[in-house]
C-alpha cells in the first residue's frame, strides 16, 4: 500500500484527501502543521509527501528543506498544492525539490494519479 504523509491546515481540504486515499487505496497520515509532519517522516519514511504551500507553523518550502535532511526522506517525491499557484512560485518550488506543482482547486483523480506515479517511480 502507497504511504502518504499530508501537510494541510484547511479541514476541508484534508478530509477531501481522506475520502479520494480511501477509495483508492492510498494510506494517509494527515497533518494540520509541517512541525508533525515532519515528527511523521522521521518516525517512519513516507512514500510520497503532499505539501500545502502555506501552514500556519512553518512555510512548506522550509518542511520539504527538512524533509530532504532527515535520513531516508532525501529522495522521497514532494507534491506541493497552493491555491497561489504561478509560474514564478511553480519554479522556485521545482528548483527547491518539489516533483510536482498542483495549484488550486485541482482535480482530487489528477493528486492520485500523481501519487501512484511517483511512487511506482521510486519503488522501481
Amino acid at each position: 500500500m502507497i504511504r502518504v504523509l499530508v501537510a494541510e491546515d484547511d479541514v476541508i481540504t484534508s478530509r477531501l484527501y481522506q475520502m479520494h486515499f480511501r477509495r483508492n487505496g492510498i494510506e494517509g497520515s494527515f497533518f494540520a502543521t509541517g512541525k508533525g509532519t515532519l515528527e511523521a517522516a522521521a518516525a517512519s519514511t513516507p512514500d510520497v509527501v503532499v505539501l500545502d504551500f502555506a501552514l500556519p507553523d512553518l512555510p512548506g518550502i522550509e518542511v520539504m528543506k527538512t524533509l530532504q535532511q532527515i535520513p531516508g526522506c532525501a529522495q522521497v517525491p514532494v507534491i506541493f498544492v497552493t491555491g497561489r499557484a504561478n509560474p514564478a512560485l511553480e519554479q522556485e518550488l521545482l528548483q527547491a525539490g518539489a516533483v510536482v506543482v498542483l495549484g488550486k482547486p485541482f482535480s482530487p483523480l489528477e493528486l492520485i494519479e500523481r501519487i501512484r506515479e511517483l511512487s511506482t517511480k521510486q519503488s522501481a
